[in-house]
């Protein structure tokens, strides 16, 4: 005589699986939980023989949709631009130059925080529940920022210089130093506002390194770098711009180079190469450190693929000035 079992085993492979008796979707799946000290996302995938392959895949379009509530308001909140100058006069777009480190990206989106909550099995599709959990992710960026705090406050006590006076040319190497803790600030105080609604004036709010940190983007515009020496000054005014650098004639560092061109044409287009190096110096005439660059330019015309090739290669001979400065 045969039995009939009921096959149980989809159940134990997935947890917090619902599998009621009708196709109705639990009320989650069309309105999610709404909690200020969670958020949430529900993520739907096609149903197929492997069903841990379908919550695998529900859970992940789950987990973007929470990534998509952050990345909505972490656009409300870098808004910022700041007109400045180069050193020839010509009006430049740089971004937040006041902030003079880094350019502002989209912080880092913690999603391995997250938690599956609920599984539903539909017919043809399964949906999941993820959560996240701002106050966790909080208490850990706050003690992230205060490690930072520390360590701009002991790079800053070598610096003879006190806030409010003209900065000392020998402690350039010490103010350089403090633009990466600045720039990872910033990047941690935008991650955290993604989580925490109510930490706007956090970023601001120890005097002690609000006065350091304007001290430091002083320092910085005095200091300045004169590009008046090299292959392209305007090209290499716009890359030190894009990393917080000033430009400025008769300045404390001095930008030398020597470059070379070539060029070819295949099939209707112009590649143009430059490659050379790019020298520092001291208001003294010393020479500090020296880079080798290579940029690359493509375009249906001649002059402009010239042109992005300078560009490219100022970007990249500067970027490399700029993590030997700061010790990246």
């Amino acid at each position: 005589m045969e039995t009939n079992v009921k096959d149980d085993t989809t159940m134990a492979m997935t947890p917090n699986l619902v599998t009621p008796t009708t196709d109705k979707l639990p009320s989650w799946v069309l309105s999610p939980p709404q909690d200020s000290s969670h958020l949430y996302g529900v993520g739907s995938a096609p149903r197929i023989d492997n069903i841990a392959l379908s919550f695998a895949q529900a859970e992940q379009n789950g987990n973007a949709q929470i990534a998509q509530q952050l990345r909505t308001q972490v656009s409300q909140i870098n808004t910022q631009n700041t007109q400045v100058s180069n050193a020839t006069g010509q009006p430049e777009q740089v971004t937040r130059i006041q902030s003079a480190y880094t350019q502002v990206k989209t912080p880092p989106i913690e999603l391995e925080q997250t938690v599956n909550e609920a599984r539903f099995a539909g017919k043809d599709v399964v949906y999941a529940l993820q959560s996240i959990d701002r106050n966790r992710i909080v208490a850990k960026l706050k003690l992230t920022m205060q490690d930072i705090d520390e360590a701009i406050q002991q790079q800053a006590s070598q610096l003879s210089s006190k806030p409010g006076t003209a900065p000392r040319e020998q402690e350039w190497r010490t103010y350089m130093q403090l633009i990466p803790l600045f720039a990872k600030r910033k990047t941690t105080h935008d991650e955290l506002a993604l989580y925490d609604q109510h930490v706007s004036s956090f970023l601001h709010s120890d005097p002690a390194i609000s006065r350091l940190e304007t001290q430091t983007n002083k320092a910085l515009s005095e200091f300045g770098f004169d590009t008046t020496n090299t292959s392209f000054p305007q090209a290499l005014n716009s890359a030190l711009s894009t990393f917080g650098l000033t430009p400025k004639m008769h300045s404390t560092f001095q930008l030398t180079s020597q470059t070379s061109q070539h060029s070819q044409t295949q099939d209707g287009r112009f590649y143009a190469f430059e490659e050379g190096t790019l020298s520092l110096l001291d208001s003294a005439g010393n020479q500090l450190g020296t880079w080798t660059a290579s940029g690359r330019g493509i375009s249906t015309d001649k002059s402009a693929a010239i042109q992005q090739a300078k560009a490219d290669w100022s970007h990249q001979a500067i970027q490399g000035m700029f993590h030997w400065l700061t010790g990246q």
